[in-house]
C-alpha cells in the first residue's frame, strides 16, 4: 500500500468532503445546483428571500439541503486550511522565503471568516423560518464572505510564487492560482462586472485549489528536486 504524506492525505480528504457537500444537497433537494455561494454573497434580506421563498412560501428542501451542506463546512474548512498551511510551511522550510508566512497568515484569516460566516448563515435560516428581521445578519455576512473569499484569493496568489520556478507546468498553474487576484484587480479597474463576477471569481478559486491538489501529487514528476509534499 503506498504511503502519502500528510499533506497528501488532507488534499484527499478534501476532495471526499467536497462530494459529501454535494451529495448532502443532492438528498434534500435532487440535484447539484446548491445556491449556497450566492447565499455567501447576498447583500440584503431581499436577496436571501429570492433564493429561499417563492410566492411566499419557504422552499424547505433547498433550506435543509444548505443546512446540511453548512453543517459539513465546518470540517471542510478546516482540511481546506490544513492543506493551505502545510504546503505554505513546507515550501517555506525549504525555500527559506518569509513570502509564505502571509500565505499562512491569510489562510488562518479566511478559515476565522468562514467560521463566522457558517454562524450568521445559520442565524439567517433561522430567522428566515421565523420570519423575522436579519439585516443585522446579512451586513455582518456580507463583510465576512468578502474578507474571506479575498484572503483565499491572495494565498492562492502567494502559491503563484512557488509554482513559477517550475518549467512549463509550474508557470502554467502560477498563472492560473494568479487568476482570483488578476479577476479581483479587473473589477476595481473595470468598476462593471455585471452579474457574474461572483461566479467566476468563486470558480478561479476552487479551481486554484483543485490546481495545488494535482501539484501535490505530481510535482515531484516534473522536478525531482520538489520534495515538499513527499512522504519524509
Amino acid at each position: 500500500m503506498k504511503h502519502f504524506s500528510s499533506v497528501q492525505y488532507v488534499a484527499i480528504g478534501l476532495i471526499i468532503l467536497s462530494l459529501l457537500m454535494n451529495y448532502a444537497y443532492f438528498r434534500q433537494v435532487g440535484n447539484f445546483n446548491s445556491p449556497i455561494i450566492e447565499y455567501e454573497f447576498v447583500k440584503n434580506e431581499q436577496d436571501v428571500k429570492n433564493i429561499f421563498t417563492e410566492n411566499n412560501e419557504f422552499k424547505k428542501a433547498e433550506l435543509k439541503g444548505v443546512r446540511d451542506q453548512n453543517i459539513i463546512d465546518y470540517a471542510y474548512m478546516l482540511f481546506y486550511t490544513a492543506l493551505l498551511i502545510l504546503s505554505f510551511h513546507n515550501i517555506r522550510m525549504t525555500e527559506k522565503k518569509n513570502i509564505y508566512v502571509l500565505g499562512v497568515i491569510f489562510s488562518f484569516i479566511a478559515l476565522a471568516g468562514d467560521i463566522i460566516e457558517n454562524i450568521q448563515m445559520f442565524q439567517i435560516s433561522e430567522l428566515l423560518v421565523n420570519r423575522l428581521s436579519f439585516s443585522k445578519q446579512v451586513e455582518t455576512l456580507f463583510i465576512i464572505t468578502r474578507i474571506k473569499w479575498l484572503c483565499l484569493a491572495l494565498a492562492m496568489f502567494i502559491m503563484s510564487v512557488h509554482y513559477y520556478k517550475y518549467k512549463f507546468t509550474g508557470k502554467l498553474f502560477a498563472f492560473i492560482s494568479a487568476l482570483p487576484v488578476i479577476s479581483v484587480l479587473a473589477l476595481m479597474i473595470f468598476k462593471d462586472s455585471g452579474n457574474d463576477f461572483v461566479k467566476i471569481f468563486t470558480t478561479l478559486i476552487i479551481l486554484s485549489f483543485v490546481t495545488l491538489m494535482i501539484w501535490i501529487f505530481i510535482s515531484s514528476k516534473i522536478d525531482s528536486k520538489i520534495s515538499f509534499y513527499k512522504k519524509q
